[in-house]
Formats: C-alpha cells, sequence, structure tokens
C-alpha cells in the first residue's frame, strides 16, 4: 500500500522533471490521440512546455521515439535494436 508523503502544486512537481523526461513526456503527449486526451493531460502538458520555456526560452525540445512506439527486434547477432513499430 503506497501512501502520498507530499503535496505539492504541478509546476513544482514538473520542476523536478530532467530536460529526457520532459523530451518524452512531450512525444507522448504527442502520440495520443484526441479521445485520449483529459483535462489532467492538458495540464501536465502546459506546465511542461511552461518549465521548458523558463529553462531554454524558444529552444525546441528535441524529438524522441516515445517507449511505447518502440518494439524490441532482435537481430541475427543476438543484439537488439529498436525499430519504429507501424500501425
Amino acid at each position: 500500500m503506497s501512501y502520498i508523503n507530499k503535496i505539492s502544486s504541478l509546476s513544482d512537481f514538473v520542476k523536478s522533471y530532467s530536460d529526457n523526461d520532459i523530451a518524452i513526456a512531450v512525444a507522448e503527449f504527442k502520440k495520443k490521440r484526441i479521445s485520449e486526451l483529459t483535462s489532467a493531460t492538458h495540464s501536465l502538458n502546459e506546465a511542461i512546455l511552461q518549465e521548458w520555456r523558463a529553462r531554454y526560452g524558444d529552444k525546441p525540445i528535441p524529438s524522441v521515439i516515445p517507449e511505447s512506439e518502440m518494439v524490441v527486434q532482435k537481430g541475427s547477432n543476438n543484439s537488439c535494436k529498436f525499430i519504429m513499430h507501424l500501425l
């Protein structure tokens, strides 16, 4: 059983995100269908974008492939590589 140890605002929570966490969160948001988006996801995305702008101004957020879009494919030499899953 888990308990809430600390309550903080969304903007304070987002400040703890690393640059990589921000890039992944934005990629996941962009990947979602409109029917999957809620007011909570919009609020989180806005807070993330505001934190990025506070850190770097108008510098673009690095593009990443979200983990949900990756599929592990084993190569012939037992090495794994990631490919983008095409629907």
